[in-house]
């Protein structure tokens, strides 16, 4: 193709609006070359998750869920105890307003399979699984019971997330050694 023919087919080309000219691998002779746009790239797809592993990070953790219960059941002992003062009858039905989000809550863990474990008055015995904090002698105790729980053992489907601690009563006259 000689000078003469690329130059009117570039002049062709620029009567053209720009959307329909035709892109030149060369420069036209004594012209500018016309600026060819790079296509874009194009996106790569986007992996798909394995359905177990977007499972568990929908889930929460098994701490997450321990802390959670942990806190819902420390609501329920402070919701459970007396009034400081004499509230009159407007403090009574805010307790009870209160305490039923907090049975919904405990229900929706519930389903979830998450409970929390209280362990006061529970029989003491060196096989069970629990955190022992400290031995309280007690006046009247006949043998080692639970005397406080300071958190809950919590369980998730059966198996266990987090320890309980205790503070276990013991007889007045035994002393640990």
């Amino acid at each position: 193709m000689s000078r003469k023919e690329r130059l009117r087919g570039h002049l062709r080309q620029r009567r053209q609006p720009a959307e329909f000219r035709i892109a030149y691998d060369y420069p036209p002779a004594g012209l500018l070359p016309v600026p060819v746009p790079e296509p874009e790239p194009v996106p790569e797809p986007l992996a798909v998750p394995e359905p177990r592993a977007a499972a568990a990070a929908a889930q929460a953790s098994d701490a997450d869920l321990a802390d959670l219960a942990t806190q819902l059941w420390r609501l329920g002992r402070k919701l459970a105890e007396p009034p400081p003062g004499d509230q009159g009858p407007g403090g009574a039905a805010a307790r009870r307003k209160e305490s039923r989000h907090l049975r919904a809550a405990q229900d929706a863990l519930g389903k979830a399979g998450v409970r929390a474990e209280d362990h006061d008055g529970t029989e003491f015995d060196i096989g069970l699984t629990l955190d022992v904090l400290a031995y309280q002698p007690v006046p009247g105790a006949t043998r080692e019971t639970v005397h406080e729980t300071v958190r809950p053992s919590v369980y998730r489907d059966g198996r266990r997330i987090q320890m309980g601690q205790v503070i276990v009563a013991q007889p007045e006259g035994e002393q640990d050694l």
